[in-house]
């Protein structure tokens, strides 16, 4: 858009150049000069590079862009130019030499005042066109290529404060296909007012430069089942690194995260089940370091601080050898039923049958076990 915007300034100034350059020679004749130059006006016309043509006095004038551009298509295309309001900027498809039409922009200007006579230029645009042509092309592939995967894209142009929507972002956050949200707002106000804050700030952080991506997870207001979806952008900066544009996309999370509503509620049940069992439940990692204890284990202790603790420091020397060698022989010799001996905070001994069971994670073996209170020792 910035060439053809380009390109209209040139032909413009070169118009009224040209017709400024015609009413100079009319006044350079009208003074009679003892030497005349006939030829230099018709050179200057000649060597314009872009196809020029002008009515004067019913006769038609072409320069050699015009009559290398159109060729036998030249007397068929001036009359077609005649058409055209004599002042003013306008679109047309032409048909060149080679036997292709192209569009065009054509500059008019009246002519030295005459009625009828006026100058026109012409600007091929064709290949300006063809790149509009293709840059869509391309946008409808991404566009597909997205909802192929269940994405749909969002273009954010910051200069204009406008945003281009998908057609799949207008189904995914709502809005019916004859809907046109082209702002910011038109996203934003459907965002859950539990997630506006994050998604201020997120977006926020990101326009300041703070964040590689902008990624956020929000729900949709007002939609029913609830839906949730996971807005990914990046932004564009220009000159003194001040941001123009945005592009991202969007897509539906909403099973992934019913799932995750789902494990977290299991996940809740099940540590509300563990901790009101009455024994002593704990998770520890192969150093010993204590990483998870229930209450009724706290309460055992008097509610020391336990978090990444080993047996040494919640026990005294004897105990903590004796918990020690139940961590080895479950972890090196499978042996998952032990006996053991542990003081109360009062000092009392109570005995117990311990059960430990190795879990194994990614980079590491977890021991888990739990202490079943028994009335004396065997």
């Amino acid at each position: 858009m910035s060439q053809i915007v380009l390109f209209a300034i040139i032909a413009f100034l070169g118009v009224i150049a040209l017709t400024l350059y015609f009413r100079l020679q009319k006044l350079q004749s009208s003074a009679q000069t003892p030497k005349q130059h006939p030829m230099q006006e018709a050179e200057t016309f000649q060597a314009m590079p872009l196809p020029i043509l002008y009515k004067k006095n019913a006769q038609w004038f072409t320069n050699k862009a015009f009559t290398h551009a159109f060729g036998t298509m030249s007397k068929e295309n001036a009359e077609l130019l005649s058409t055209l309001p004599k002042n003013g900027e306008h679109a047309m498809e032409l048909q060149f030499d080679n036997g292709i039409t192209k569009q065009t922009l054509i500059y008019t200007a009246p002519l030295l005042g005459a009625t009828g006579d006026f100058v026109a230029m012409i600007v091929d645009i064709a290949h300006l066109h063809k790149s509009k042509a293709l840059l869509m092309q391309q946008k409808e592939r991404l566009e597909l290529a997205l909802e192929g995967s269940d994405e749909a894209l969002w273009d954010w142009d910051m200069k204009n404060e406008t945003i281009f929507y998908s057609s799949k972002w207008k189904q995914l956050m709502g809005y019916e296909t004859k809907d046109h949200p082209s702002t910011l707002s038109s996203w934003l106000n459907l965002v859950h007012s539990k997630d506006m804050a994050l998604v201020n700030e997120r977006l926020k952080a990101h326009l300041d430069g703070k964040s590689d991506l902008f990624v956020v997870d929000h729900r949709v207001r007002g939609s029913e089942p609830l839906r949730w979806v996971n807005v990914r952008g990046k932004v564009i900066v220009g000159k003194n690194e001040q941001p123009i544009r945005m592009v991202g996309t969007i897509r539906d999370i909403s099973n992934r995260k019913g799932e995750e509503v789902r494990e977290h509620a299991e996940h809740e049940r099940f540590i509300a089940f563990v901790e009101h069992i009455p024994a002593l439940c704990f998770i520890k990692n192969a150093q010993g370091h204590y990483l998870y204890m229930n209450q009724a284990y706290q309460k055992f202790l008097g509610f020391k601080t336990w978090k990444d603790k080993t047996a040494m420091s919640l026990f005294n020397e004897r105990t903590a050898a004796e918990i020690a060698e139940t961590d080895r022989l479950s972890l090196y010799e499978g042996i998952q039923e032990h006996n053991i001996t542990l003081p109360t905070a009062e000092g009392f001994n109570t005995y117990f049958h311990l059960y430990k069971f190795v879990i194994d994670e990614e980079n590491e073996k977890l021991l888990c076990g739990f202490c079943i209170n028994k009335p004396f020792k065997e």
